[in-house]
């Protein structure tokens, strides 16, 4: 399409919504308007108990976690915020939530946020929602800081992702609560918060041994206990792993579990590989196909409504829409909960586990995220903002996805329908993310009309928080765009390229040449200049002096190659920590009028000016691991030594959470978005690599871990391999070399 998608925005999306003493109009077709208040701020009036999310109604018996909960009990009463960590499917949540349970029914003010995939700035204001009625009303965080002093309740966050300077402005913006959070990995308190740390483990014997009889559904007979001991001490008493294996037992229908040295199918199954095996080949078809879905949007859980709505799939001549009835949703569902594989839980479903994404991929091909997307846009075309808002998360991981595999077209329809709804609704941190995705989907389709919308609103959204707002900037990025449409071949092609050699898929980029070939054209850049300005990229926006900046279609377009080329150096240099066995690189960046400069520090003088929607992609030399043993763990910590200001270290993720993890450790903080300048310091971030516990000796793991800009794109990649070590004394060990404790012990504090 010439110059845009031709979207129009149906629904409830559009409105008037006060951010701090900002008025903000929102215009679904135009785009928003931003002016300054000159009468007080809305009232906010408190309620008499909060009125956020419904805790779970089916909640499973909790077992052996008495000492936790008395940990729980007693450093929240002391008024230190803890927060719960431990690995997938060790019981984390549902602590929180019988903790939460039991503290409803001693009376105590509740307020439960379920937080997977959800920024900060949308927690607190779900927060302040769930506690204040003040419709269409964003405070500012001192005035909502203010206004929460007033508020004692439990504030029960599970699935928090967010850094640890995200869990900092959450407890900041609850001086008034007891908060307790739910984290995957343990994130250090900043200084004067005394908070505490429980690292959940796995059961003793006996209360893991209760699980066991209760999945089986009847009690252990003769030599079981045996068998049944042995599986206890293989998975380390991890909860989840004891209840697919007993199911998995069940639903075929095996009468007895067989004693160790026993053979044949009807023992419990240990290896995960062969487990995954097995139930993938009784799994039905529409089981199957769930199933594959729920691992595409992992670890967030799916409502009902949009269950149905990815089953069937996007309507059109190219997919049609799909027989998956409610009733089969419904009966695969029932299906994946039996075999433990998902679980429902808060209105949602979700994949479960480890052995959920193994099984998956023995069922069929990976669900195509762009046709995720295209369902998904179907949807939200006729959805109210309440029920985008409800699945903003699941929006967001969808448009990541579909943006890495290249669905331009998909991307930009999902983020056009949704980003009014998300500005209507104030939730401001997925709305700059889904306009910094949509305006990437729209750079590389070359969309000039659409890049106009999401760079508007982008700007509209900076004003309203008090943020600067360049216009010299803002022309850049939509010139960029425009040049992939007008100035020749569409540049859509050669992104596609870059995002595939950055997830690993394809070969190296030529380089997105788009703005250099572009501005060659002088021609060309005014036409595409005066194009955003008749779009209503630069609209008059009042200020306190009275002022509106305008557009200038002389602010001229500097002309450069917008790709660094990089080679690793030969040893490490002084920037790069010296355990961390992969090396740093040097970036060797071609000027307008020089010849190429390379550089590890500052930028120079005359380095490329890459404009307020693309941040200079880095890929990093392979990071190796030596053998670990299957169970156990290793870690590395890599310094990164070109970090941009316009380089966002909230998105840094691994594509194999199975056996990788990764977290930043020490990045210096940035504007949003920032300019194409080096950070403050260097980006310093641990990688752990831990093979499964089934892992066979000798297995061979690769991963690639990568970080968004911005406005979405890839900005770094950096692989990763490692292999499984042969074990060592038969019988499973702690990390320590010592067995499974036989006592329990009480949580240490972290501090």
């Amino acid at each position: 399409m010439a110059g845009g998608s031709g979207v129009h925005v149906h629904g409830d999306v559009e409105g008037q919504v006060v951010v701090g003493d900002r008025n903000v109009v929102i215009n679904a077709e135009r785009g928003s308007s931003v002016t300054v208040r000159s009468e007080p701020p809305p009232f906010a009036r408190r309620r008499a108990r909060p009125a956020g999310r419904a805790l779970p109604c089916r909640m499973p018996e909790l077992l052996g976690r008495e000492g936790e909960l008395a940990a729980l009990r007693r450093w929240l009463s002391q008024g230190h915020p803890v927060q719960i960590y431990g690995p997938p499917g060790i019981g984390k949540s549902l602590l929180l939530r019988r903790f939460a349970a039991d503290a409803v029914a001693r009376g105590q003010d509740v307020v439960y946020l379920p937080a997977a995939g959800v920024p900060v700035d949308d927690l607190v204001q779900e927060l302040f929602q769930a506690c204040y009625e003040a419709p269409d009303y964003k405070p500012a965080p001192a005035v909502a800081q203010q206004l929460m002093a007033s508020v004692h309740a439990l504030v029960a966050v599970d699935d928090f992702q967010g850094s640890a300077e995200d869990l900092t402005e959450l407890v900041a913006a609850t001086p008034g609560c007891d908060v307790l959070v739910v984290t995957a990995e343990r994130q250090e308190w900043q200084e004067g918060q005394e908070g505490r740390a429980l690292r959940l483990d796995g059961l003793l014997e006996q209360p893991a041994l209760a699980l066991l009889t209760e999945e089986l559904g009847r009690p252990l007979r003769g030599d079981e206990r045996a068998a049944a001991a042995r599986l206890i001490a293989t998975v380390r008493g991890h909860p989840l792993s004891l209840l697919q294996a007993a199911a998995a037992l069940r639903s075929a229908g095996a009468g007895r579990m067989e004693s160790a040295g026993a053979a044949g199918s009807a023992g419990l199954v240990v290896d995960e590989r062969a487990l995954a095996v097995g139930v993938a080949g009784g799994l039905s078809d529409g089981a199957g196909k769930l199933l594959r879905i729920l691992c595409a949007v992992e670890p967030l859980p799916l409502s009902p409504a949009l269950l149905s709505v990815i089953a069937a799939g996007p309507a059109g001549p190219a997919h049609p829409v799909g027989a998956t009835s409610a009733a089969g949703v419904d009966r695969a569902a029932a299906e994946l909960e039996a075999l433990r594989l998902a679980s429902s839980e808060g209105g949602g479903f979700r994949a479960t586990g480890r052995l959920a994404p193994l099984v998956a991929e023995r069922t069929g091909p990976a669900q195509d995220p762009a046709v995720l997307a295209a369902a998904l846009a179907g949807w939200a075309r006729g959805a109210t903002r309440h029920e985008l808002a409800v699945e903003s998360a699941v929006v967001r991981r969808v448009l990541e996805a579909a943006a890495l595999a290249g669905g331009h077209g998909a991307v930009r329809d999902l983020a056009r329908f949704t980003a009014p709804a998300l500005a209507r609704s104030l939730r401001w941190g997925s709305w700059r993310q889904v306009l910094g995705l949509g305006a990437g989907a729209a750079r590389a389709l070359g969309a000039a009309a659409d890049l106009a919308y999401f760079t508007h609103e982008e700007e509209a959204r900076r004003r309203a928080l008090g943020l600067a707002v360049g216009v010299a900037a803002g022309l850049s990025f939509g010139a960029g765009a425009a040049a992939g449409h007008l100035g020749g071949p569409v540049s859509g092609h050669a992104a596609s390229q870059a995002v595939s050699h950055a997830v690993g898929h394809g070969s190296a980029a030529a380089g997105k040449s788009a703005l250099s070939s572009f501005a060659a054209n002088p021609v060309a850049i005014g036409t595409a200049a005066a194009l955003l300005v008749a779009g209503g990229v630069f609209v008059a926006f009042a200020s306190a002096g009275g002022e509106s900046p305008r557009a200038d279609p002389t602010v001229p377009i500097t002309s450069f190659d917008p790709t660094p080329t990089l080679a690793p150096t030969s040893a490490p240099t002084s920037s790069a920590i010296s355990t961390t066995g992969l090396p740093t690189a040097t970036t060797t960046v071609p000027t307008a009028t020089t010849a190429p400069v390379t550089t590890t520090a500052e930028p120079t003088t005359g380095q490329p000016t890459y404009g307020s929607g693309q941040c200079p992609p880095v890929p990093l030399a392979v990071g190796s691991f030596g053998p670990v043993a299957a169970g156990e763990q290793d870690s590395k910590s890599v310094t990164w030594d070109s970090y941009w200001e316009c380089d966002d270290a909230k998105t840094l993720a691994v594509s194999d959470p199975t056996a990788w993890r990764v977290r930043a450790t020490s990045c210096p903080a940035t504007q949003k978005p920032g300019p194409p300048r080096s950070a403050s310091g260097f980006c310093v971030f641990e990688v752990v690599f831990s093979p499964p516990a089934s892992a066979e000796p000798g297995t061979t793991y690769s991963a690639k871990v990568t970080m968004l800009d911005d406005w979405g794109h890839v900005a770094m990649t950096l692989p990763l391999s490692g292999t499984t070590a042969t074990v060592g004394p038969t019988g499973p060990t702690s990390p320590t070399g010592e067995g499974p404790s036989t006592q329990p012990s009480e949580p240490s504090p972290g501090v």
